[in-house]
């Protein structure tokens, strides 16, 4: 979590992390690829945000880009040595970290054409997601001494597209369609 300090006009300034700093990188390199941002531009802009230390100084280096003012964090879900189960809010980043435990992710509350990337990552542990039928899963984790296992692709088009990265290490990734939920789990 970020440290919090009174900013211009009583407003809260928060501290960045490097994660956030390299989501607001994200936005730059989308920018330059879409010719929003002269390459020049994009160096430029790119070490500013390095040098940010708060979301105030931050958010001048991405005003113009399309609306894209605030770094949306990602929600985090931890299970060490114990089971959680989740519903994310509306975020477009997931991180789930199972240790020793499980971490259970509903994500049929996506909508179609939604996006969201999930760093689904495990050490002796597991990391479930229940997915929509329509849903395209997209995995571009790896597994070490682990397993990832995916459903095949949706029947229909224009689901949301879930994108996974992150790493299975002693521990497994597994991925369920909504109507296969209760048939494994029940």
């Amino acid at each position: 979590m970020g440290i919090v300090a009174e900013g211009e006009a009583g407003k809260l300034l928060v501290r960045l992390s490097d994660q956030d700093r390299e989501q607001a990188v994200e936005v730059l390199n989308l920018a330059v690829s879409d010719g929003r941002l002269s390459w020049d531009e994009h160096a430029e802009r790119v070490r500013l945000v390095y040098l940010a230390r708060t979301s105030a100084e931050l958010r001048p280096h991405l005003a113009d880009l399309g609306g894209v003012t605030e770094v949306v964090p990602a929600q985090r879900v931890r299970a060490l040595g114990s089971k959680i189960k989740r519903a994310p809010g509306p975020v477009r980043r997931v991180e789930a970290r199972a240790t020793f435990g499980a971490v259970v992710l509903d994500l049929c509350g996506l909508g179609p054409g939604e996006q969201l990337d999930v760093e689904a990552s495990s050490f002796c542990g597991k990391v479930c997601m229940i997915v929509g039928d329509d849903a395209r899963v997209i995995d571009d984790g790896t597994a070490v001494l682990g397993k990832r296992a995916l459903p095949g692709p949706p029947d229909e088009p224009g689901g949301p597209v879930i994108r996974i990265v992150g790493r299975s290490t002693l521990g497994n990734l597994k991925v369920f369609r909504k109507s296969s939920w209760r048939a494994v789990w029940v």
